[in-house]
């Protein structure tokens, strides 16, 4: 599959979930959309490379929420320019919240370990 070939290992795999949906919510702006439209996808990444569901479903949730939340034309930021009248793209530097969202979850990907017993 184009979008997947380049993919070598657990670690790239989940990297490629994470950039998917990032991207699928950038280009439509809807949380829901984007997990809809790349879940199918991440499904059959996660089980070729043996990711487990409920892992790839927290990466599918967590970059959607940090790029629908840094988005200047996202719902969040157009209500909350709205709101203080002033432009969307003026917020984002005060975001701190969903970068943060974004990088340990980017952080959590490079150095997870699964636990064995």
């Amino acid at each position: 599959h184009m979008l997947t070939r380049k993919i070598n290992g657990k670690k790239g795999a989940e990297m490629c979930i994470a950039a998917l949906v990032s991207i699928a919510n950038v280009c439509t702006a809807n949380n829901t959309i984007a997990i809809l439209a790349v879940g199918p996808l991440a499904k059959s990444i996660s089980y070729r490379y043996g990711i487990e569901p409920k892992r790839s479903a927290s990466i599918l949730d967590t970059m959607s929420c940090f790029a629908q939340s840094v988005i200047p034309w996202g719902a969040q930021l157009l209500i909350a320019a709205g709101l203080a009248a002033i432009n969307p793209i003026d917020i984002i530097p005060y975001l701190y919240y969903p970068f943060l969202l974004g990088f340990i979850t980017l952080v959590s990907i490079i150095f997870y370990k699964k636990k064995t017993i």
